[in-house]
């Protein structure tokens, strides 16, 4: 009898060792810590609205509070949703009136790193008091699936009316001035020239186009215009009965009051010059 009571004892001793050595085994005693999710971004937010350019401006801070770093997700290049409400009815919503590119952003935010987003949107107001309601888009790998929301008040005032513009004074009956003259034509042309082998030259000048006209008894002559140093054109021409007509096409056109000089020279002759200006 003696030795069955001793054989309970002993087995009841080993089962609470047992269970003692399962609590023991626990990994978040032996660690000494627990597994805890991270938290969402935080979320700072700012609107307001200039009724005179009628553009609404938002700006979006978003913080990670946590002491580690965390991996940021974005599903498409729309990194916060707004949407203004007049009441009950929503009158410009980001998420919908504009398009985002559909490629997937994911990034590393270290401890406590913020970020800004300012945006501006064209958008007409009336006078009126109205709500801003922002919602982050980030998501944050291990975190709760929530989103992080703010909401702002806005006050639309009415945009004054500008003065009204003063009548304008009736014109005095006083003499008018005399018509000015009419305005130059650009070209200048000097009388014809007369020079060697050429005569009856003429020579016509519009900013760096020049055209040239005259008699000779020559079959072929080079020409080229000049300032006395450097040569702006050349080329060769051949008359045709005697009478002789070509253009000269100037890469620049010649500085004001600059001289320039056209000279022809028969093939195998002396050189005939003129002035164009």
């Amino acid at each position: 009898m003696k030795k069955t009571w001793l054989l309970v004892v002993v087995a009841a001793m080993m089962l609470v060792v047992a269970a003692c050595g399962k609590e023991e085994a626990t990994p978040s005693d032996v660690d000494g810590n627990s597994s805890a999710a991270p938290a969402l971004l935080t979320l700072e937010t700012d609107a307001s609205y200039n009724a005179d350019t009628k553009q609404l401006s938002a700006t979006v801070s978003m913080t990670n509070p946590n002491e580690e770093p965390v991996k940021v997700t974005f599903n498409s290049s729309q990194r916060f949703q707004l949407t203004v409400m007049n009441g009950e009815t929503t009158v410009f919503d980001y998420g919908s009136e504009y398009m985002f590119t559909e490629s997937i952003i994911e990034e590393t935010w270290e401890p406590g790193e913020t970020k800004v987003f300012d945006e501006v949107f064209p958008l007409t107001l009336e006078s009126g008091e109205y709500t801003v309601d922002f919602v982050s888009l980030a998501q944050v790998e291990g975190a709760p699936e929530m989103a992080a929301t703010d909401q702002k008040a806005l006050s639309v005032e009415a945009v004054e009316a500008p003065p009204a513009e003063e009548p304008a004074e009736e014109p005095s009956e006083e003499p008018s001035e005399e018509p000015s003259e009419e305005p130059k034509d650009e070209s200048s042309e000097q009388p014809v020239q007369t020079d060697g082998a050429f005569s009856d030259v003429s020579i016509k000048r519009n900013g760096n186009l020049i055209e040239v006209a005259g008699y000779t008894n020559v079959e072929e002559f080079e020409w080229s215009v000049s300032d006395g140093h450097n040569v702006f054109a050349q080329g060769a021409s051949q008359p045709t009965a005697g009478g002789f007509t070509f253009g000269v096409l100037l890469d620049e056109e010649p500085t004001s009051g600059q001289s320039l000089f056209l000279e022809m020279t028969p093939i195998g002759g002396d050189v005939a010059s003129f002035r164009v200006q």
